[in-house]
């Protein structure tokens, strides 16, 4: 008998599904759900993918356990090593780039199934309402919405977590542990092992009314998505949003705004906390010098009377672009960095070279006096863009900036750096990300 409920399987193998991708920890509910997928007649094709997120001591062991068993499934297996910013929330911080490592490889008509259950539901409804995230009614884990170019779908989150547990057994499956899920000291372990328990003695069978509250609650919640995306819509501007606009709307209806394009973009819910201080930014009527904010791993910058929402600035000063470039372009927050072979243009013979930004502006390319940012400036460059605008550098020198072709400048290379224009090179382009 299978694991999933009959709607579960119907979702996942209806014609509109290419391929399952299964989100694989190694932990129990994940290898749970993978051996029924795998086991699954007349269904799509199937991979795995491992996050790697390198904060624990036994990390690469746990790859090498996902990459055994699936090996043993005969199912392929993308393995994605993350780098988790380590200030703020440790859970959000690694939740952020597993998700940023689940949109890199998804594809068309690709579902992405993770193996959330019934209780985890509940303890989320639990946990957002604690954190102040329950407007509109409890605010769980949606069963299915876009991610990426796919789809996300969480088939088991009707199941209760015992009957994962009866399963594993049942089918003598091994699965790792990971030690931390015992700490308490993060706010989800805590209420699932001491909140939880003490409900259980007390409110027999919470979790499952708690997590059918929290369907019932989808309905207003979709709803107020809705309006949300419509207004977000009215408010777009050439360079952004307008700020003006959103203050038209009023605050609650602002909020509702701004809750909604974090919740699209970061795929987790903000406090109204955290939305209060965005809205607080966002409604001034003076004509400020360029604000920014951060919030869930993405930004909101505001300049006089527009706003932008844009993922957060690398991790590193470094940028990963190959040298040779290849055609890979470089996602920095926003924008990318886009590398063409043609004539003319960068010297390829050059060794050493290295992409990294200059959040300041202060630099100035190798022979030059003025600084590049007072170039920025008079071609009216974006204060979020200069702050991500890549430089190519050799032992600490500019030799050459991107071109930017929606502010009207051209790529420009030191002297000593180029070819001729009958010779082959590298033009490099800095746009915003579609």
């Amino acid at each position: 008998m299978s694991l999933l409920p009959e709607t579960s399987i119907q979702a996942i193998t209806g014609p509109d599904v290419g391929c399952l991708i299964v989100g694989f920890s190694g932990g129990l509910d994940s290898t749970a759900l993978l051996h029924c997928v795998a086991h699954m007649t007349n269904r799509p094709p199937l991979k795995a993918i491992h996050i790697n997120h390198g904060l624990q001591p036994e990390a690469d062991a746990w790859q090498a356990h996902c990459e055994a068993i699936c090996a043993g499934f005969a199912i392929p297996l993308i393995c994605e090593r993350v780098q988790v910013a380590l200030s703020g929330s440790l859970e959000a911080s690694a939740r952020v780039a597993r998700y940023q490592a689940f949109v890199s490889i998804l594809g068309p008509r690709d579902c992405l199934l993770l193996a959330h259950h019934q209780q985890d539901q509940a303890e989320t409804g639990l946990f957002q309402l604690l954190r102040g995230h329950g407007a509109a009614g409890l605010l769980g884990m949606p069963q299915t919405r876009p991610l990426g170019a796919g789809q996300l779908y969480r088939p088991l989150i009707g199941v209760a977590r015992s009957a994962l547990e009866t399963y594993v057994q049942t089918h003598e499956l091994a699965y790792v542990s990971d030690a931390s899920n015992a700490d308490q000291t993060h706010d989800r372990n805590f209420i699932r092992h001491a909140v939880a328990p003490l409900l259980d003695q007390r409110f027999q069978g919470w979790s499952t009314r708690l997590a059918s509250q929290i369907r019932s609650d989808e309905t207003a919640r979709s709803l107020l998505t809705a309006l949300g995306r419509e207004d977000l819509l009215k408010l777009q501007t050439s360079n952004g949003y307008s700020a003006a606009g959103l203050r038209q709307l009023g605050e609650d209806r602002a909020l509702n705004v701004l809750k909604t394009q974090v919740m699209d973009a970061a795929q987790a819910a903000p406090t109204r906390a955290q939305l209060q201080v965005c809205w607080q930014m966002l409604r001034s009527s003076q004509q400020q010098e360029p604000a920014s904010l951060t919030v869930l791993g993405h930004e909101y910058h505001r300049h006089r009377n527009e706003f932008v929402f844009v993922p957060g600035i690398p991790l590193t000063r470094q940028i990963p672009m190959a040298w040779p470039f290849d055609d890979t372009p470089a996602e920095l927050g926003g924008v990318s960095l886009v590398a063409e072979s043609g004539l003319g243009g960068i010297n390829s013979a050059i060794s050493g070279l290295v992409w990294t930004l200059d959040k300041q502006g202060l630099a100035c390319l190798k022979g030059q006096k003025a600084r590049i940012l007072e170039r920025l400036r008079q071609a009216k460059v974006p204060h979020w863009v200069r702050q991500r605008l890549p430089l190519l550098v050799l032992n600490a020198e500019v030799i050459a900036i991107p071109a930017m072709p929606e502010w009207g400048l051209q790529q420009v290379v030191a002297e000593g750096f180029s070819v001729g224009n009958n010779c082959a090179g590298w033009h490099v382009t800095l746009a915003r990300a579609e």
